[in-house]
């Protein structure tokens, strides 16, 4: 997995809103996200990865 989830007290998202939980590529080691939980956080990385390899797919 190209990302990782880390715990940065004071961070903040670019709205100024407090959002400690980043979403770091590991590759760069460079944060592409940030959000308010834990939780979240690992919600986006799963979307991210969806979206890298094709989307979520309906079952037809």
């Amino acid at each position: 997995m190209p990302y990782k989830v880390e715990f940065k007290k004071d961070h903040r998202n670019s709205k100024g809103e407090s959002a400690p939980w980043v979403i770091v590529n590991k590759d760069r080691n460079e944060i592409v996200g940030s959000s308010e939980t834990k939780e979240t956080a690992e919600s986006s990385i799963r979307a991210r990865l969806a979206g890298e390899h094709g989307g979520f797919k309906s079952k037809s």
